[in-house]
């Protein structure tokens, strides 16, 4: 006969629960597949991200430029430049100074063959069809925005790799 410390005991090892090892490796496959195929559309979001936050970015000082050049009475230009091997910048006269570009985001050659920038008056430096730069992400080369100076001093920027960079107001 069993006393009753043994009955407790068998009692109790037909009320355990928890997981077998096959029910944590089915789980352990399932998130392993749904990681592999969010990782690329993440990768793909940051990309865009980045690019977006860089290009609006350079929009802004552009037009803070276009503001200090009317506002100073001087002019204010900004030279874009890749730098191999590191980060691409823009060099702006003084008091603005330079804009470094993040690692992942570069600008697409050619570049504007002279430097563009406002007049006193916040014309465009340089005369004729619009001047535009265009910026690439390098996680994924195909995504590129564009800034475009007009020669009035209007500067624009698109989600679109075209040359003048036009928006529909």
């Amino acid at each position: 006969m069993l006393n009753q410390k043994q009955t407790a005991f068998r009692g109790a090892e037909k009320n355990q629960q928890g997981f077998t090892l096959l029910e944590i490796m089915i789980v352990t496959v399932i998130i392993g597949i749904t990681a592999a195929l969010a990782v690329p559309n993440f990768t793909m979001m940051y990309a865009r991200h980045e690019l977006y936050q860089t290009t609006t970015s350079l929009y802004n000082r552009l037009v803070f430029a276009r503001s200090a050049a009317i506002s100073r009475n001087a002019m204010i230009v900004a030279t874009p430049v890749n730098v191999p091997g590191a980060q691409s910048q823009v060099t702006f006269t003084a008091p603005l100074g330079v804009e470094t570009l993040p690692l992942n985001v570069t600008f697409v050659l050619p570049l504007p063959a002279t430097p563009i920038g406002f007049t006193p008056r916040g014309l465009s430096t340089i005369p004729g069809p619009p001047k535009t730069i265009q910026l690439q992400s390098v996680r994924d080369p195909s995504l590129i925005y564009s800034i475009s100076l007009a020669p009035s001093g209007k500067v624009t920027w698109c989600t679109q790799q075209i040359d003048p960079c036009i928006r529909n107001q």
